[in-house]
């Protein structure tokens, strides 16, 4: 391993793993990390190249064990908002992230880590995968979006079970709630994440992104709202060349040959 936080490498054509790499940390989350987060994020989202983008962490331990609690010491006020608010950021990047997002999680994933997995698309798990935000244990709450992003995700009971006994589920917990969409053995993480990308790289590119968008921001608009929003993109992806590539195919019975057009 080197020294740097994150690493990035093409896997096959179309999908890039980023890996958190403090596995002596437990890849702790670091300003560093965040940084190179946010560098690979945004030359990712200009690059028609990637297609999926799977997160992982080094070593068989942990996938984000939380932010490095040194950097909190000393009641640097300015500091700690500075990195609170950088973080913020840049977690919102990676949801609103064009490509389509997998976190593959072996081991545990708290705090910062269970954040960065819950603005993926889609959550792997592994059987050894714990997830939780124990903030509370520290005199603290999250603020990496933890207590609305989770909410939204398993409703407000399930996440103050979670967040107010600093509860840890497991993965196959995880998928009992909808919050992973499948929990594997541990050697078999990595060719499940990417069984799921190769899937993806199946969809039109457009499509895929407009898709994406929709779940996200019409989940939270009212249903006729989101459901005008539906029928003005598949209106727009009719015209497109892809859109009318996808159609003859299917005619022709063969298999569609996307451009991203």
């Amino acid at each position: 391993m080197t020294d740097q936080p994150l690493l990035r490498n093409l896997v096959e054509p179309g999908i890039v793993r980023l890996t958190f790499n403090r596995p002596d940390k437990l890849n702790a989350l670091s300003t560093p990390a965040i940084r190179a987060l946010e560098h690979e994020l945004d030359a990712i989202a200009v690059d028609p190249a990637v297609r999926v983008v799977i997160l992982t962490g080094a070593g068989d331990r942990a996938f984000v064990a939380g932010a490095d609690i040194a950097e909190y010491r000393g009641n640097r006020t300015e500091a700690f908002a500075a990195y609170q608010f950088e973080s913020r950021r840049v977690f919102d990047k990676l949801e609103a992230l064009p490509q389509p997002t997998i976190a593959a999680i072996r081991g545990y994933a708290l705090g910062g880590g269970f954040e960065l997995a819950l603005c993926c698309d889609l959550i792997v798990c592994a059987t050894s995968a714990r997830l939780g935000l124990p903030e509370g244990q520290l005199g603290l709450s999250p603020g990496g979006g933890g207590t609305q992003r989770l909410t939204r995700a398993v409703g407000k009971i399930v996440a103050s079970d979670i967040m107010l006994g600093a509860r840890r589920i497991t993965g196959e917990r995880a998928f009992q709630l909808g919050l992973a969409v499948e929990v594997t053995a541990d050697e078999a993480l990595t060719e499940t994440a990417l069984a799921r990308a190769r899937a993806m790289l199946k969809i039109a590119p457009r499509a895929q992104t407009e898709m994406k968008r929709l779940i996200r921001q019409g989940f939270d608009a009212p249903l006729p709202v989101a459901q005008s929003f539906e029928q003005e993109v598949l209106l727009r992806l009719y015209s497109t060349e892809d859109g009318q590539e996808g159609i003859e195919a299917f005619l022709d019975k063969r298999q569609p040959e996307f451009k991203g057009k």
